[in-house]
């Protein structure tokens, strides 16, 4: 049979060594991508279509279950898991047919998760595998104590076009052209877009520093405005100012934030 296609994620760069090294030692698997943390491996992921996953749970910013919650049902590959905490509930793996690794884990036990995943490709069951899946999804949900945030750029970027917005358990990649303008409420940054609004745990001035000079600017100590976005400016006597975005919203420019006069030639 054709090679499976297989990417690998761990945040440890030991335990990302050792899953190549055994991986390796399988003829029948490609290792296409290694990925340290949950951004790399849904770029990875969208730009390879793996047909075996490897996946850790407990990562930073986004974790595994995240990773997964947050791909089209389609692009969702078999999916071997793999953890040091046994808190998850791993029988629920079984339940719905998903193996999974406890850490540590032996070679035996590695080459037994891996044939049974082979197994199940070479018998054409990713249907009922990612039905199994999803079900698993559904029951999971983040806690509501913890803040929805801004998470890094993607990796593969040279420049910013995009930022990463993690909500309700879910990875949001917002184009910076569909952004609007930002505002600042007390200890979060609402991102307002064309389609919907984004409360992130993120102060406005970190987040100002991310983003392209040349397409966003701040016109107040709370709010920072797309330059695109903008329909017209209303300059008044005290040097303050209105600005009228393209979709008619109204928002109040300071005397002390006039750069957007000069970037779009007032």
């Amino acid at each position: 049979m054709n090679k499976i296609k297989t990417i690998a994620v761990d945040d440890e760069k030991q335990a990302r060594e050792g899953l190549r090294a055994l991986l390796e030692r399988d003829p029948d698997i490609e290792l296409v991508a290694s990925c340290k943390d949950g951004m790399e491996a849904l770029i990875s992921i969208e730009k390879l279509r793996p047909e075996l996953l490897f996946l850790d749970i407990q990562m930073p910013e986004i974790n595994g279950f995240e990773v997964l919650n947050s791909l089209p049902q389609k692009m969702i590959p078999p999916v071997i898991f793999t953890t040091a905490y046994d808190q998850y509930a791993l029988k629920a793996f079984e339940i719905h047919a998903i193996d999974y690794l406890l850490k540590p884990f032996t070679d035996a036990r590695f080459f037994e998760a891996l044939n049974r995943a082979k197994a199940q490709i070479q018998n054409a069951k990713n249907i009922q595998l990612q039905k199994g899946l999803l079900k698993l999804l559904q029951n999971y949900s983040t806690s509501k104590t913890e803040p929805n945030r801004l998470v890094r750029e993607g990796l593969h970027n040279s420049s910013v076009t995009r930022l990463v917005v993690k909500a309700s358990g879910k990875i949001h990649i917002l184009p910076l052209t569909s952004i609007l303008f930002f505002e600042a409420c007390d200890y979060y940054v609402k991102i307002h877009t064309v389609e919907q609004e984004y409360m992130v745990r993120e102060s406005l001035k970190a987040l100002a520093a991310r983003l392209p000079a040349d397409s966003f600017t701040r016109v107040h100590r709370s709010t920072i405005v797309h330059i695109e976005a903008v329909r017209d400016l209303q300059p008044y006597a005290n040097g303050d100012f209105h600005i009228t975005l393209k979709n008619k919203i109204c928002l109040k420019g300071s005397r002390n934030y006039r750069e957007i006069f000069k970037l779009i030639g007032g």
